[in-house]
């Protein structure tokens, strides 16, 4: 008698984590640092070697719409993961203001009230009241502060903290279904916004700053967790990684041309590029995800996917917040002085200096936030696990491609099953 198979193993649930958003987390960050720590002056020179360095420091602001992205992804993920739940408001704001909310806060108190109280740094002017920082609302005013305030790239904290206020209400009771469709509307929506701005003659600054003006990284990010999502509860195996790796490759190279070599500022820069650099994330993020699901059932991978995984980049993102945090006023209060003193100038024209400089900063920066993970923001994490129950794991039933033929058409026809049952004799065999 020929021995009968064992039936199919059931698909895991979604992995609790995914390590190689750790390591996009990281690249995200090391751009947002080429971009701040770039202190290389060309002046008249045009020698192709420091020009393409010039180049690569400027790219590194799309960093933070890679943050974007991916704080997309995750808060959607981690919001349809636990729809309909009685505690799906009270768990995910807890774990946002543990997670936020202390370094966030820290941070203003010591730069705005004590370093300016003791005299150690001299207190910036602002047309704008600081409250509007306290209330993360700094990113509608950023844009029109003379100087850039005190604190000027929080105003990417204060978009992602608006989008973590209103997004769970939006999909508390939607279907997936829905929330797909409101991903891609409001992605469409951005840069129709943005085009608005343009022709009101708002400053480049307000479409690089306002909540809606970056709505587009956002909810493509959401987008791609929606699009995951889906595919978990049918089982679906179509795509593969490699198929959104050359999306999001094509998509970038797009970007690159529709902003004329990733220009941060200008109306089609501004209009149509942040658009097509938003959709080349979620599509590069969404390989990344595939990657590390493939891996969790043993498949083979591509050899580029390693690259995620490497530890120094998986650190980078694991302390990806406390960097963003500190990094601009470590530059401010002593980068600057320091280079200042060494070389009479802010900036410098020696190639090497520029590099060491960057080097030394982002080895300091990470120190720092190394330092503030482990005596100040674990602290914080850890009390989430007290306060709040373990979340109900999500149940997928009837996964396509998990079950045999015969179990699908007992599921969608058990009434003769049932009715042998009843009568004490067996079931008529199909």
């Amino acid at each position: 008698m020929t021995a009968r198979p064992p039936p199919p193993a059931i698909s895991p649930g979604p992995l609790a984590h995914l390590p190689s958003l750790d390591g996009l987390r990281g690249i995200a960050v090391l751009l947002v640092l080429l971009h701040n720590f770039d202190v290389l002056d060309l002046g008249g020179a045009r020698a192709l070697g420091p020009v393409l360095v010039k180049e690569f420091f400027y790219i590194g602001w799309i960093g933070v719409q890679l943050f974007f992205v991916l704080s997309g992804y995750l808060i959607t993920r981690g919001l349809l993961q636990t729809q309909g739940q009685p505690d799906y408001f009270e768990r995910f704001f807890l774990k946002r203001v543990l997670r936020i909310f202390p370094l966030y806060y820290l941070a203003l108190l010591v730069f705005l009230v004590l370093l300016p109280a003791t005299g150690w740094v001299e207190q910036r002017s602002m047309q704008y009241s600081p409250l509007w920082l306290w209330a993360y609302l700094s990113n509608w005013t950023t844009p029109f502060e003379p100087t850039g305030g005190p604190l000027p790239h929080f105003w990417s904290l204060a978009v992602e903290e608006q989008f973590y206020l209103v997004w769970p209400l939006l999909l508390w009771k939607l279907r997936l279904r829905h929330v797909w469709w409101l991903c891609l509307g409001l992605t469409a929506l951005s840069p129709l916004l943005r085009l608005l701005l343009v022709w009101q003659g708002f400053p480049d600054e307000a479409l690089y700053e306002f909540t809606f003006s970056r709505m587009d990284a956002l909810t493509a990010g959401a987008a791609l967790a929606a699009w995951d999502h889906g595919r978990a509860l049918q089982g679906a195996t179509r795509w593969r990684a490699g198929h959104l790796q050359l999306l999001g490759l094509l998509l970038l190279v797009a970007a690159a041309v529709a902003s004329h070599g990733f220009r941060r500022v200008g109306a089609l820069p501004q209009v149509l590029g942040y658009s097509l650099l938003a959709l080349s994330f979620a599509a590069l993020t969404g390989w990344a995800v595939l990657t590390d699901q493939a891996r969790s059932r043993g498949a083979s991978v591509s050899r580029w996917s390693a690259v995620l995984r490497w530890p120094v980049l998986r650190r980078f993102g694991q302390y990806s917040y406390a960097i963003y945090v500190f990094h601009k006023p470590l530059q401010d209060l002593v980068g600057e002085p320091l280079l200042v003193r060494w070389t009479g100038h802010a900036h410098t024209a020696d190639l090497g200096v520029a590099l060491g400089y960057f080097a030394g900063a982002t080895t300091v920066t990470f120190g720092v936030a190394w330092l503030s993970w482990h005596l100040f923001e674990r602290h914080f994490l850890a009390m989430k696990d007290r306060l709040s129950a373990p979340p109900a794991r999500p149940t997928h039933h009837g996964l396509r491609g998990t079950v045999t033929a015969a179990q699908r058409r007992d599921f969608r026809e058990p009434k003769a099953a049932v009715r042998a049952a009843l009568l004490g004799r067996r079931a008529p065999p199909r």
